[in-house]
C-alpha cells in the first residue's frame, strides 16, 4: 500500500471522477492505493500453421487444402468449431536469384494456411498441440494465456486497491487526531494493466517427438491503482 497525502476509492470496475472544488473551510485528506491481484490464466491462444511447397500454384494450394483439412478435423475432435478460425491464406512464388544478377526464375510455390485455435479447457492445450503437428502442421506458434473473465479480476485489483486507500486515510487521520467522514473524491489512479502470461514458444522437434509438450503458463497479474479524497472530522 502506498498512502500519501492522496486519497483513492472504487465504486466501479471503471470510475470517472466529476470535477470537485472543495470549500476551503473543509479539512481533507487524499490517498493513494495500489493493488496487484495474480490469477491463474483459464484460456489460451495459439496460431496452428501448414506450409506446403509444389512446382506450381494449383499443386501447392491443393496440397495445402488437404493437409489443413486432416489437421482441422483432427482439432474439431477436441475443441468447439467455434473456437477454430482461419487468420491468414498465402501463396508465394519462391524465386531463385542469378549470382550474376538478372531476372530471378521461379522455382516453385509455397502455401501457407494458418488458424487460430481457442481453447477454454487447459488441460487440453497439451493434447491439441501434439494433435495439430502430428496431423501434418508444421509451424505452432503465438501460444498467449488470458482469462475468460477479464471484468472480474479488474473488478478484485480495484476494490483492493480502494480498500488499502481507505487504511491509509484512516492511518493519516487518526495520527492527526482526526478521522474521516465521506468521500469527496475518487478517480482511477491509471488504467487497469493487465500483464498477459508469458508467450510460450513451441519447439517442433518436441511436439512430433513421442513425449507430450510441456507447458506451464505461469500467472496473469493485474495492477490497479485509486486516488480517494476524505472529508476530515473532528
Amino acid at each position: 500500500m502506498k498512502a500519501l497525502i492522496l486519497l483513492t476509492t472504487v465504486l466501479a470496475p471503471y470510475v470517472i471522477a466529476q470535477e470537485y472544488t472543495l470549500p476551503p473551510s473543509v479539512p481533507f485528506v487524499r490517498v493513494h492505493g495500489e493493488s496487484t491481484v495474480s490469477a491463474q490464466p483459464d484460456r489460451a491462444q495459439l496460431d496452428i500453421g501448414v506450409t506446403t511447397q509444389d512446382s506450381t500454384v494449383q499443386g501447392a494450394t491443393d496440397l495445402n487444402a488437404k493437409q489443413s483439412n486432416t489437421v482441422v478435423s483432427e482439432l474439431r475432435a477436441l475443441v468447439p468449431s467455434t473456437n477454430i478460425k482461419t487468420i491468414n491464406f498465402s501463396v508465394n512464388p519462391n524465386y531463385r536469384y542469378p549470382q550474376g544478377g538478372g531476372s530471378p526464375t521461379i522455382l516453385g510455390y509455397t502455401a501457407n494456411n494458418t488458424v487460430r485455435v481457442q481453447i477454454d479447457d487447459l488441460t487440453k492445450l497439451q493434447k491439441v498441440i501434439d494433435v495439430a503437428t502430428k496431423s501434418g502442421a508444421n509451424n505452432v506458434n503465438r501460444l498467449n494465456f488470458m482469462l475468460r473473465d477479464e471484468e472480474k479480476a479488474r473488478a478484485e485489483a480495484l476494490a483492493k486497491a480502494a480498500e488499502l486507500a481507505r487504511s491509509g486515510a484512516q492511518s493519516l487521520a487518526a495520527a492527526l487526531n482526526e478521522r474521516i467522514g465521506h468521500i469527496l473524491r475518487v478517480e482511477e489512479g491509471q488504467p487497469v494493466v493487465i500483464s498477459p502470461g508469458r508467450q510460450v514458444e513451441i519447439s517442433m522437434a518436441k511436439s512430433q517427438s513421442s513425449q507430450q509438450t510441456p507447458v506451464e503458463p505461469g500467472n496473469i497479474e493485474i495492477h490497479a491503482s485509486v486516488n480517494v479524497t476524505f472529508e476530515l472530522l473532528h
